[in-house]
């Protein structure tokens, strides 16, 4: 996502599909966080959404349902590559 709109839809989307939460006397309490794993840019705009959420009523409205990770398997792959191409030699 491009916009802080489309980062929010995303994030809003995900709690909704993917957090367990119980719906009690019309409030909704998250009762677990789920991770979300991204790479740098994605956690910094994920953060910048929540902080903007921040004023909810509860932490459902608050995105408090989705914790964003920094995953960088990308880089841990090619170190891999890297050994496996120095071991095979």
């Amino acid at each position: 996502p491009n916009v802080a709109v489309d980062m929010a839809q995303l994030l809003m989307s995900n709690q909704e599909k993917y957090t367990p939460i119980r719906v009690q006397n019309g409030e909704t309490e998250v009762l677990a966080s789920v991770p979300f794993h991204g790479d740098q840019l994605f956690v910094e705009r994920a953060h910048n959404t929540q902080w903007t959420c921040q004023d909810g009523v509860n932490p459902f409205d608050q995105l408090k349902g989705i914790e964003t990770e920094f995953a960088d398997w990308h880089g841990k792959d090619n170190l891999y590559m890297y050994r496996w191409n120095i071991i095979s030699l």
